[in-house]
């Protein structure tokens, strides 16, 4: 029976890979104000960044954090175009700061996509970083990339979205 179970478990898994690596947690206390700022897209697929900074945002609130502010959001057409990622960074941290925000929650996208072929999966891979807005000092920083398998059967924002709360919850030590 537990043979059966244990390759029950190795077919639903498929061929899944998933990868989360950060650094120790930082201090950061229970419901602190938090603001996220900007992900840079290093993908080829449009507003792929703008997708895991409101997944961010919605796991933080999720987890009883309070997110202020705005969203940063661009043009769709500053974004096809790969838009100024720094100036938006810039902004978005002047923004924090008036909003009172402790923490900021920032990012990179650096892939977002299928797989090519007859059973193409979803790829995902993200970097996530917190600063500390009394000086601006990133405090904590993290990578994840997963793919295919059972844990993205909905597409890449299932698995987008598995990635950033793993992320999120070693920030908050969870």
């Amino acid at each position: 029976m537990k043979k059966a179970l244990w390759i029950s478990l190795l077919l639903v898994a498929g061929c899944a890979s998933l990868q989360v690596q950060g650094a120790h947690p930082p201090h950061i206390a229970p419901h602190s104000r938090w603001a996220v700022l900007p992900f840079a897209n290093n993908t080829e697929t449009p507003l792929a960044n703008e997708r895991a900074a409101f997944t961010a945002a919605a796991i933080l609130q999720a987890d009883g954090e309070s997110v202020v502010g705005n969203l940063p959001h661009a043009s769709r057409a500053q974004q096809l175009l790969g838009g100024n990622w720094g100036h938006h960074y810039q902004t978005a941290l002047q923004a924090a700061h008036a909003a009172g925000a402790a923490y900021g929650l920032a990012g990179s996208v650096d892939e977002w996509s299928y797989r090519a072929g007859i059973n193409a999966q979803p790829v995902v891979g993200l970097t996530l970083w917190v600063v500390d807005l009394r000086d601006d000092k990133v405090v904590w920083s993290g990578v994840a990339s997963g793919s295919g398998g059972s844990f993205s059967e909905g597409g890449t924002s299932t698995l987008g979205q598995t990635l950033i709360r793993r992320l999120i919850s070693r920030v908050l030590d969870r």
